[in-house]
């Protein structure tokens, strides 16, 4: 049992660390892409379908918000 289970980008289910499944997708708040953990490939492909073109919400990088 892990202390700090990973949680799906897509769907929010607490992931097994056997099975993550880690891809690189386009996350709205950052330039570039970045590394992130899915329960599955088919939300890893759903990640990046409806994710990769949603605008940037109102982000501060440095403090988080």
């Amino acid at each position: 049992m892990a202390l700090f289970k990973k949680k799906c980008q897509y769907c929010g289910e607490k992931i097994n660390k056997e099975d993550e499944i880690w891809a690189e997708v386009k996350v709205p708040e950052f330039k570039g892409v970045c590394l992130r953990p899915f329960c599955s490939k088919e939300h890893a492909e759903l990640y990046q379908k409806n994710i990769k073109g949603t605008p940037r919400r109102n982000f501060c990088p440095r403090c988080g918000i």
